[in-house]
């Protein structure tokens, strides 16, 4: 087996979410560091307890969107299927060309409670509300696809609002290392506490094996303490 670190990162508008709604998401790949052309299954991840814990219900899944962005920064829709009872079905797809690919996962919606529960919609669409709030969290992953340059990082996203960009390829590092990593909310350097777990680490959900802040340029440094597959909230 390669021996490489591998991230997904989770970001959530937590200061536009209700508690109760403070789910997160996240992206698995199955294999990180594929060969060009090799078929790879992502997979989307929810609720509190990494690697695995829930799925999301069908209500919320209609409206995430999956895309991968390639070396060359361009953008490629994914097709995501809800089966009733287990939840998103896995995306197989196949990265042709060699460099760092990031697979992006976004949600932007309404979330409102009303007497009868909780809903995926403004409050003009619903009746007896108590409360609505605009709920956006975006989740992500580096693929490294053949023979990468250890220095090559995806780049911000544009289309979204509020993101994690890594500054380091997490391939680059070495236990005991740090990865640092930017905060950012509409282009602009946020300060917000940073959360990072890897898997395996605890069965106990919302459990995180390290805890820092960003500085006034959005940066925090997160220590790899072990190999493997890595959460950043």
């Amino acid at each position: 087996m390669r021996k490489y670190l591998i991230m997904t990162l989770v970001v959530m508008n937590i200061f536009f979410a209700s508690r109760i709604f403070a789910h997160y998401l996240w992206l698995s790949v199955d294999n990180y560091h594929p060969n060009p052309n090799e078929e790879i299954t992502i997979s989307v991840g929810w609720r509190h307890k990494f690697p695995k814990d829930g799925q999301p219900r069908a209500e919320m899944a209609k409206k995430l969107k999956l895309f991968l962005v390639n070396p060359d920064g361009k953008k490629m829709s994914l097709k995501m299927e809800f089966q009733e009872g287990k939840g998103i079905k896995p995306v197989k797809v196949r990265l042709k060309q060699s460099g760092v690919y990031l697979a992006v996962l976004t949600l932007s919606t309404f979330v409102s409670k009303t007497v009868e529960g909780y809903f995926y919609k403004p409050k003009n669409e619903l009746k007896d509300v108590i409360m609505s709030k605009w709920y956006e969290t975006t989740a992500s992953a580096i693929i490294n696809v053949g023979q990468v340059q250890v220095n090559m990082v995806p780049k911000e996203l544009k289309e979204c609002n509020y993101q994690i960009i890594p500054l380091k390829n997490p391939a680059s590092l070495k236990k005991g290392k740090f990865l640092p990593v930017k905060v950012v909310f509409k282009g602009k350097p946020f300060r917000t506490w940073v959360y990072a777990t890897y898997a395996g680490f605890s069965e106990l959900k919302d459990t995180f094996a390290w805890t820092t802040r960003t500085d006034k340029d959005g940066v925090a440094k997160i220590k790899i303490l072990k190999r493997g597959i890595w959460l950043i909230n």
